[in-house]
């Protein structure tokens, strides 16, 4: 279960919300299977031998490793009902024992961390987090953890937890496992991660982690924190691993006014990375052969805000979409130009209105704070969502049309959403909570007879 907030999407000012867990008891994970010895043994001694096997585990190169179980055999994406929003039936428990983490519980709290579509595998990746305070997980409202949901299965499994001790509470210190094996602290990753299929790997820029700073975090935890703006990520899905990559946006000198709700995504014509800020004036390129960032800014402003919202690729045209509430525009890098797009909802609101009404915490109008996005290839159209099935509509590149698709009287959160192309299927997901939708146009009617 998730509540009304985070379908919603959280707090514009990162207020945490209550825990949702899933608890992964320590006689769940073989490595605590400890064997006592000859005569008694107290309960205080159990107690730290179970918190010393967390701290091993945390030190292993990755938490990953177990299968989960598969659960019922899903539907396959032919079957699945046309036009229908479907519950994944995602096992939380069996997911959470992938990390290896005893006493691990699940933390749904972070409403502002990307997904991406991991094509190697056509699976989606996803962003949440993992508390165990006596292995020094401890997040918050953060996320530390990704994840894989197979879509074909349903199953998930856990691929990293950051090496990082605190989170939105204060607190931040590296585990000692992250000297050899560094992993990015926990924060909020908003719309900043993104895949590079040929390197099969993926990349993080930027978010939200100052918060880490409160209360007393260790010297080499703040230093490292000062010094992140300055940093881009890059996660081996190979060698399960990240690398630190000297060289950021901000370090050449951009004037990038926050780090937060910054945007980040692959050109795969250009072989490079593209950086927009939260108000899409100041732009950059990385050159993934070089590992180095250039300034690219753009020649026009978006047409909307660009802040808070979440993007998909448009692999047809090579445009970059943005999407937040009723406006979408898309991006041109070889021009560096945006261009706007009808608005898929006429909410009768004007666009500055629409720009404060979306900062509120419970807006009149849900509908402006929605966000998902996802170019659907086999037809050559945007989908975005609503907060129920029945708000989705779909753009029509060929028509410059938005139609109006009633994928049901369901609830739905405002997650991200990613597109596999094989099984023509878009997945949306938010921690653990995903769902699945088959798009198939209406056919146009046929002509009448004369």
């Amino acid at each position: 279960m998730m509540n009304n907030a985070q379908l919603q999407g959280q707090p514009f000012d990162d207020r945490p919300l209550p825990l949702i867990r899933c608890v992964l008891g320590v006689a769940c994970c073989p490595s605590t299977r400890l064997r006592a010895p000859s005569g008694s043994v107290s309960r205080g001694m159990l107690h730290v031998a179970g918190i010393l096997v967390a701290t091993l585990v945390l030190g292993a190169t990755a938490f990953a490793g177990e299968t989960a179980p598969a659960p019922a055999t899903p539907a396959a994406p032919a079957e699945l009902p046309a036009n229908t929003w479907t519950k994944a039936a995602v096992d939380e428990k069996a997911a959470l024992a992938t990390a290896n983490v005893p006493g691990a519980v699940w933390t749904f709290t972070d409403g502002y961390s990307d997904s991406a579509y991991r094509s190697k595998t056509g699976n989606v990746i996803i962003r949440t987090g993992i508390h165990c305070k006596a292995a020094g997980l401890t997040p918050g409202f953060y996320t530390n953890t990704t994840a894989e949901w197979d879509l074909a299965t349903d199953v998930v499994r856990v691929l990293d937890v950051a090496n990082w001790s605190g989170g939105s509470y204060g607190g931040a210190n590296p585990l000692p496992a992250n000297k050899e094996h560094p992993t990015p602290n926990p924060r909020h990753t908003y719309d900043g991660i993104c895949y590079v299929p040929e390197e099969d790997s993926m990349y993080m820029l930027f978010g939200a982690y100052m918060r880490s700073l409160r209360g007393t975090p260790s010297e080499e935890g703040k230093a490292l924190i000062e010094a992140e703006s300055n940093n881009t990520w890059r996660y081996s899905f190979e060698d399960k691993s990240w690398t630190r990559i000297d060289g950021s946006p901000k370090k050449l000198g951009l004037p990038i006014r926050s780090l937060y709700e910054t945007h980040l995504t692959y050109w795969p014509e250009g072989r490079k990375l593209l950086f927009l800020d939260n108000g899409g004036g100041n732009g950059a390129e990385f050159d993934l052969e070089k590992r180095e960032w250039k300034a690219a800014p753009p020649a026009n402003k978006p047409g909307m805000s660009v802040y808070h919202a979440r993007s998909t690729w448009d692999t047809k045209r090579g445009l970059w979409v943005f999407r937040k509430g009723p406006d979408v525009c898309t991006y041109d890098p070889k021009e560096r130009k945006f261009e706007k797009l009808p608005d898929c909802w006429d909410l009768g609101i004007p666009i500055e209105e629409r720009i404060k009404n979306g900062s509120a915490d419970k807006p009149a109008e849900k509908r402006i704070n929605w966000k998902g996005v996802c170019y659907v290839a086999k037809h050559d159209a945007y989908l975005v969502t609503g907060p129920t099935g029945n708000d989705t509509m779909v753009y029509s590149c060929a028509e410059k049309k938005w139609h109006s698709v009633k994928g049901g009287d369901v609830e739905l959160p405002n997650g991200y959403c990613q597109y596999n192309p094989e099984m023509d299927l878009v997945a949306m997901s938010i921690h653990l909570h995903c769902f699945k939708f088959r798009y198939v146009p209406e056919k146009p009617a046929a002509p009448e007879s004369k």
